[in-house]
């Protein structure tokens, strides 16, 4: 019996006893895990992690699939696609908070202020406060030019986290995310500067150094209802100081404010400056 078994195994490959691969190019998702301190990992990102594989996508940039594919088993991929999807979260989650936080601005400003706050810079500085340089696979070169100040990979690594938390918890975990880690450490202020409201600039500019204040008249208007052009003038003690056009009355006047603070240095020779008051000893 022990020869027709000897004779089958050298008939039949299938068999032979396996080889096991060598230690050292058995690199398996789950021995990638254990190269990641997801203890301190998820302290650093206030998260507690169900599904650590999404991490580990989240975490690898495509430099690291490049130099180590000889030893990596098939199925690990790079973050790229973590990022397109973290992406769309957090367009959708500052879209909303825009929305609900900044009630009394247009279209235009809260898509400037999301930009700000979706832009590489932005996220490579948010990544690092939670120190996730230390914790992304990739290349040397890569990881060089992160320390060198490359924004690119820490932005990108943060909104694949963002991808990797809506994955393993939801929507509303990868909101609390965003909430905890942008928006509530976020200075309202400083998002504010980025408001451009040229009429609040040339009220108080009037107020400052005239004895007027500006007054807006709509002097034409062109198009279909749906799709109004509005010109608007603004005028100082009746004399014109700036014209505007936009497809709002309030867009119209906001680029006419910002014409007319543009041309301040008129207001001195239309004789409209506040004249200083002479002591009297």
């Amino acid at each position: 019996m022990f020869k027709i078994l000897k004779n089958l195994k050298k008939s039949f490959p299938f068999f032979r006893k396996k080889k096991s691969k060598p230690e050292e190019i058995e690199v398996l998702p789950s021995r990638l895990i254990r190269k990641i301190d997801f203890e301190k990992f998820q302290n650093a990102i206030h998260y507690k992690i169900i599904n650590p594989e999404f991490f580990v996508t989240a975490l690898t940039h495509r430099s690291y699939i490049k130099i180590r594919k000889e030893t990596l088993k098939p199925g690990l991929v790079s973050n790229e696609r973590l990022e397109f999807l973290g992406d769309a979260v957090l367009d959708l989650v500052v879209a909303e908070y825009l929305y609900k936080n900044f009630p009394l601005n247009e279209e235009g400003d809260l898509t400037k202020f999301r930009s700000i706050l979706v832009n590489k810079r932005f996220l490579a500085e948010r990544a690092k406060v939670l120190k996730l340089q230390e914790f992304i696979l990739a290349s040397y070169t890569a990881l060089k030019s992160i320390e060198e100040g490359y924004d690119a990979i820490l932005a990108d690594a943060y909104e694949s986290l963002i991808g990797a938390i809506f994955l393993d918890s939801g929507y509303t975990a990868a909101k609390e995310f965003i909430n905890e880690e942008i928006f509530i450490k976020l200075d309202i202020k400083w998002l504010d500067q980025f408001d451009e409201n040229h009429k609040s600039k040339f009220l108080e500019y009037a107020q400052a150094n005239t004895d007027f204040i500006p007054e807006y008249k709509v002097i034409d208007q062109e198009g279909p209802e749906h799709n109004k052009l509005f010109t608007v003038e603004v005028y100082l003690n009746n004399r014109s100081l700036g014209i505007g056009k936009g497809k709002s009355k309030k867009q119209a006047e906001q680029e006419a404010a910002k014409n007319a603070l543009q041309n301040l240095d008129v207001i001195e020779g239309m004789g409209l400056k506040k004249h200083s008051k002479k002591h009297i000893n």
